[in-house]
Parts: structure tokens; sequence; C-alpha cells
């Protein structure tokens, strides 16, 4: 291969790269950010799922007190069974709550991640850029004077 050819393919395949770099960022950014929304989704699902639940818990809980009535439970009893039932439908939506924030917090995760991958690629290129640069400058060097490549 001539020299000319040895410049043109270091040129070509330096900026082949540099794209295929920024490319690759753009691509881990677009799956970052659906995977953030998936995260989202499921936040939101775990708060439904939660609250549902706790409503389940609190009708469930309204009978319960209701056959304890019907069958002469004593005042103490009843106020008794009252918190603890209170404090069941709580724990779930504490439960769901916690678990929301999980999905919350692992969808700014990937957002971060996917801002980092950009900035990464984009060093990344820069970096090939400046490598393909030097490689271009060397095989400029060796250019023949009357090469229609050579200023």
């Amino acid at each position: 291969m001539g020299p000319e050819l040895a410049l043109i393919a270091t040129v070509v395949g330096t900026a082949t790269s540099a794209i295929g770099s920024i490319k690759q960022g753009q691509a881990a950014n677009q799956t970052a950010k659906f995977n953030a929304q998936v995260a989202e989704n499921a936040a939101i699902g775990s708060r439904q799922t939660a609250a549902e639940n706790e409503r389940r818990q609190r009708r469930v809980s309204l009978k319960r007190q209701g056959a304890m009535r019907a069958q002469g439970a004593s005042l103490d009893l009843l106020e008794d069974n009252a918190m603890e039932e209170e404090l069941q439908a709580l724990t779930i939506r504490h439960g769901g709550n916690l678990r929301a924030r999980g999905f919350q917090q692992q969808a700014a995760l990937d957002r971060m991640q996917g801002k980092t991958a950009v900035s990464s690629s984009r060093v990344g290129a820069a970096t090939t850029l400046l490598k393909g640069g030097v490689g271009a400058a060397d095989k400029y060097e060796d250019l023949p004077a009357g090469s229609p490549l050579r200023f």
C-alpha cells in the first residue's frame, strides 16, 4: 500500500471509529432511558398495588371488628384489635412506598449511567481523533514531495 492510501485509510478509520464511539454512547443512553422508564412504571405499580392491598386489609379489618362486636367482645379487646389491624394496613402501605422508592432510585441511577455513557463516548471519540490525527500526521510526513495529498 502506498503512503497516500495509508494516509487515507488512517483518516477514514479514525473518523469511523470516532463516529462509532459516539453512536455507542447514544445507544447506551437510549437503553438507560428506557430502563429508567420501566423502573418509574414499576414504582407507580408498586404504590398502586400497595394502596389496593391496604384497602383490602382495611375491609377485612372492618369485617373482623363487626364479627367481634356481634360476639360481644370487650371494649379493650376491640380497641387492641383495631390498633393491630391499623398497624397491618400501614405496614402494607409502607412496604409499597419502600419498593417504589427503590424503583425510583434505580431509575435515577439508570439516567445517570446513560449520561455517563454519552460523556464517555465523547471523550473516547476525542481521544480517537487525537490519536488518529497523530497517526495521520506521521503518514503525511511519509508522503513523497510530489504527492497530490501534500500541500
